[in-house]
C-alpha cells in the first residue's frame, strides 16, 4: 500500500534526521552529507549488484541526473537546517512534491487534496518569525525544487528498472559529484573517529538508503502526483509522534493541522472507479 511505505518512508527519516543532529557538532554538515551518499551508495551497490553496462544501456542520463539531484538536495536541506528550525526546513522541502502534485491533478478531489496538504503543513510552520532568515528561506525552497525533481527523476527510473540498479548507480555518481566539494569544504579530517564513521553509516541507512528504497518502490505503485501528497504525512505524523512518546502537546493549530493531511491522503489513496467499456460487436 502507497501510503504504508510512505509512512515508513517518513519514519525513517524522522530517526536519521535525530541521529545526523548529534552528528553535525563534530564533522559538519558537508562531511555529513559526504558520507550519507557514499554509505548509502555502497549499500545499495552490495544489494543490488547492478551491471553497470546494462543499467547505462537503459538510460544513463536520467541515472545522472538524479545523482547530481540527491547530492545538491541533500546539501541544500542539511544547509537549509542549519539556518532555520528543523520544521521549517521540512515544511519548505514538502512545497516541491506539493508542486508537482498540484501540476498533475487530474481531477477537482486531486486538486482539493494538495491544497488541504499545503494549508496543513502551512500551519504546523506557522508562527515561528523567531530563527528565520533569508538564507535559510532561500535553501529551503532550492531544497524544495530539488525535491521536485527528485520525485519526477526517481519516479521514471523506478519505472524503467525492475530492482534498485538505477538508484545504486544514482548515488554513486551523486557521492563522486560531491566529493570534490566536500574535500575542499568539509572537515572530512575528522571523519577517522569510529564513532563518527559508525554513526555516519546509521544516517546512511535511516536517512538514505531506506528511504530512498521506498520511494522507488512507493513511485512504481503510483503517480509521481499521489506520492507528492503522501509525503506531506511527514510534518503531521512528527507532531503526532512527539505527542505520544515525548508528551509534547499539540496545540488547536497543530491539530486542525494533522486532520487537513490526513484527510489529503484519504483522498489521494481512495480507490479510483474503474472504467468499464462495452465491448465491440
Amino acid at each position: 500500500m502507497p501510503a504504508g511505505l510512505v509512512l515508513a518512508q517518513v519514519l525513517s527519516l524522522q530517526c536519521g534526521a535525530a541521529a545526523a543532529k548529534n552528528l553535525f557538532p563534530a564533522v559538519g554538515t558537508t562531511a555529513t552529507v559526504l558520507m550519507r551518499l557514499w554509505f548509502a551508495a555502497l549499500l545499495l551497490l552490495a544489494l543490488a549488484r547492478p551491471s553497470l553496462r546494462v543499467t547505462c544501456a537503459r538510460g544513463i542520463r536520467p541515472i545522472a541526473a538524479l545523482g547530481c539531484v540527491l547530492a545538491a538536495m541533500n546539501m541544500a536541506y542539511f544547509q537549509a537546517v542549519a539556518h532555520l528550525p528543523l520544521g521549517i526546513a521540512a515544511v519548505l522541502e514538502l512545497l516541491g512534491p506539493l508542486a508537482v502534485a498540484t501540476v498533475m491533478s487530474r481531477s477537482r478531489a486531486d486538486a482539493l487534496a494538495a491544497v488541504l496538504a499545503l494549508g496543513g503543513i502551512t500551519l504546523i510552520a506557522l508562527p515561528h518569525g523567531a530563527g528565520v532568515t533569508a538564507a535559510g528561506l532561500t535553501l529551503g525552497l532550492l531544497a524544495a525544487i530539488l525535491r521536485a525533481s527528485y520525485v519526477l527523476l526517481a519516479g521514471h527510473i523506478g519505472r524503467t528498472t525492475a530492482d534498485l540498479s538505477g538508484l545504486a548507480v544514482a548515488l554513486l555518481v551523486g557521492a563522486c559529484v560531491f566529493t570534490p566539494f566536500a574535500l575542499a569544504f568539509g572537515h572530512v579530517h575528522r571523519l577517522g573517529d569510529p564513532r563518527n564513521l559508525a554513526l555516519g553509516l546509521l544516517v546512511a541507512v535511516l536517512s538514505s538508503a531506506l528511504p530512498y528504497t521506498l520511494d522507488v518502490h512507493t513511485l512504481r505503485r503510483t503517480s509521481a502526483r499521489v506520492f507528492g501528497v503522501l509525503l506531506c504525512l511527514g510534518p503531521a505524523v512528527g507532531a503526532v509522534v512527539g505527542y505520544l512518546l515525548l508528551g509534547e502537546q499539540l496545540s488547536p493549530r497543530q491539530v486542525i493541522a494533522v486532520l487537513l493531511i490526513t484527510t489529503a491522503t484519504l483522498v489521494v489513496s481512495r480507490p479510483k472507479e474503474a472504467t468499464h467499456r462495452t465491448p465491440p460487436p
